[in-house]
């Protein structure tokens, strides 16, 4: 391969860590991340960073280490910083709020029919709503009022059988 080809995909490389650094900084800063996720998300894009360098040096020049190659990848993340960043940056956050708009959208078109079945739904839960407190006071008055009265016989019937408690 000749030079200028291998210095050429070493520049696209920088320039691609930058593309990437700028979606990354973009997605961040509409999220709104706090540090642990931060924290996170700088690991992470250093991987992807370390992985898109490696693809292209691989493809550059067969992972031959020469010092041209750092020098091409900063001068390519140089390069798009300066001339495309800006453009990029303003770029992702339209397609985020063109995201945001379609999820609210989908939001909307979800929560429509959910409405409906609400609506729908409503006067057979109240009916069995006021069917299941009546099966449950009916249930009170049959069993609680029975048992608690059995309680206190077979309490006063144990306390019968014991002698007094004197302590004097």
């Amino acid at each position: 391969m000749s030079e200028f080809v291998t210095f050429f995909w070493v520049i696209v490389a920088g320039a691609t860590v930058g593309f990437v650094f700028d979606f990354y900084r973009s997605f961040r800063h509409w999220q709104g991340w706090g540090r642990v996720l931060t924290f996170i998300g700088d690991v992470l894009f250093s991987l992807v960073a370390l992985f898109i360098l490696f693809r292209f040096f691989e493809r550059a020049n067969a992972l031959a280490f020469r010092f041209y190659i750092i020098w091409g990848s900063l001068l390519g993340l140089f390069l798009y910083l300066r001339i495309l960043s800006r453009f990029s940056v303003r770029c992702f956050f339209g397609l985020y709020r063109v995201m945001k708009y379609l999820a609210d959208l989908i939001y909307r078109g979800i929560k429509i029919p959910i409405r409906g079945l609400i609506f729908i739904m409503r006067p057979p839960y109240a009916t069995l709503h006021w069917f299941s407190l009546l099966l449950y006071r009916i249930g009170e008055f049959i069993l609680v009022e029975p048992i608690s009265r059995m309680k206190r016989r077979v309490k006063d019937w144990w306390k019968h059988l014991l002698p007094p408690n004197i302590n004097g």
